[in-house]
C-alpha cells in the first residue's frame, strides 16, 4: 500500500472532526472523497500531508511510519486556490517545485516539458497576475509535478473555475497523474468531477461512520 492513515483522530477545539478513521490508497490509485463543504475533508488532507496534527493515529508511506505533523518531500498538496508568488513569473514559480539536486539545465528542460504537457507552452515568462483561474491552477499543478511526488493531495483544486473548465482540468489532471503513476487523494463536493477524475470514490459519511462504529466497539 502506498499511503495509509491508521486509526486517525483529529479534534479542532470542541469539534471532533473524525476518530478511528482508516484510509488506504494503493500505488498509482486515484481516490476521491465526496462530501459537503465544511465536513472535514480539507482537514483530512492536511493531516495526510503533515500540515495538521493527529490527536491519535498514524500515517504510513510505503509501510514506513511518518512522524506526526511533519511534511514529507514525497507528499505534496494542491489547494483550492493556486498558491503562486506574484513577483515571480510562471517559470520561476514552477522552479520552486523542483528537487534541490536538479541541475539548472535539467530544471529548464523539465519546466518546458511540464508546461507543454499541461497546455501552457510558451508561458515561461508570463507574469502570474495576468493568468486566468484555470491557467493559474495549471501552473500550480505543474509545480507539484516538478516535485515528482509519490503522493499528491488535491483539495477541490478546480473549485474556482466554471463547470466546463473544471471538468476539462479534471480530465487533464487524471491523464498526467496516471501517466506518472502518482498516488492521489482528492476531495470534492462535485460528484461529476469525482467520477471523471478518480478510480474509486468514498463518501465522507461512510468513511467517518466506519470510524465511529470502530470507536464504539472499542469502548464497549
Amino acid at each position: 500500500m502506498m499511503f495509509e492513515l491508521r486509526n486517525g483522530a483529529v479534534r479542532l477545539g470542541d469539534w471532533l472532526v473524525f476518530e478511528s478513521l482508516n484510509l488506504q490508497v494503493a500505488k498509482g490509485e486515484i481516490v476521491s472523497i465526496l462530501g459537503p463543504s465544511g465536513c472535514g475533508k480539507t482537514t483530512l488532507l492536511r493531516v495526510c500531508c503533515g500540515l495538521q496534527h493527529l490527536e491519535s493515529g498514524e500515517r504510513h508511506l510505503e509501510g514506513v511510519l511518518l512522524e506526526n505533523a511533519t511534511i514529507h518531500p514525497e507528499i505534496t498538496m494542491l489547494f483550492q486556490q493556486p498558491v503562486l508568488y506574484p513577483h515571480l513569473n510562471v517559470s520561476k514559480n514552477m522552479a520552486l517545485g523542483a528537487p534541490k539536486a536538479m541541475s539548472k539545465e535539467e530544471k529548464k528542460r523539465r519546466i518546458q516539458e511540464v508546461l507543454n504537457a499541461i497546455g501552457l507552452e510558451g508561458f515561461q515568462h508570463r507574469g502570474v497576475a495576468g493568468l486566468s483561474g484555470g491557467e493559474a491552477q495549471r501552473v500550480a499543478f505543474g509545480r507539484a509535478l516538478m516535485q515528482e511526488p509519490k503522493v499528491i493531495m488535491l483539495d477541490e483544486p478546480f473549485a474556482s473555475v466554471d463547470v466546463k473548465r473544471r471538468l476539462e482540468l479534471a480530465a487533464m489532471t487524471r491523464t498526467h497523474l496516471k501517466q506518472r503513476g502518482v498516488t492521489t487523494l482528492h476531495v470534492t463536493h462535485d460528484e461529476e468531477e469525482a467520477n471523471l477524475l478518480s478510480d474509486r470514490i468514498i463518501h465522507w459519511k461512510d468513511l467517518v461512520s466506519r470510524g465511529k462504529e470502530v470507536a464504539t466497539d472499542d469502548n464497549q
